[in-house]
């Protein structure tokens, strides 16, 4: 593992950094892209890989239910890889918007404690 990777792996971070951080990855590879065959990924490219990365979210799901929790362990990694690749495309998305995702996840988690109090 890298020592980048360890950084990343063990710093906390909040959301509006991991934001950020992920616009700068996606930068950085959308430039070495662009370089080494005249491409580049777009963001509705973007969009399409979030809708696949959500159908195998599904299906690492449905794998789960049912399963006992010593058959499950390959198939939770796969799901934590998965959802991770989701946050990855929202935090891109978010930033390339101008969202500040943070301050609208906390309001809607806001919103949903008080509904469920109210």
């Amino acid at each position: 593992m890298s020592a980048y990777a360890k950084l990343v792996r063990y710093t906390s971070v909040t959301l509006r950094d991991a934001q950020h951080l992920c616009w700068k990855s996606f930068k950085k590879i959308n430039a070495r892209i662009s370089s080494e065959n005249a491409g580049k990924a777009t963001l509705s490219a973007l969009v399409k890989d979030l809708l696949e990365e959500t159908d195998r979210v599904t299906n690492c799901v449905r794998s789960l239910e049912g399963r006992s929790p010593n058959d499950e362990s390959n198939m939770r990694e796969t799901l934590a890889a998965e959802l991770s690749n989701l946050l990855y495309s929202a935090f891109v998305l978010a930033e390339n918007y101008r969202i500040e995702l943070e301050e609208t996840f906390l309001q809607s988690v806001n919103d949903r404690v008080i509904s469920d109090v109210f």
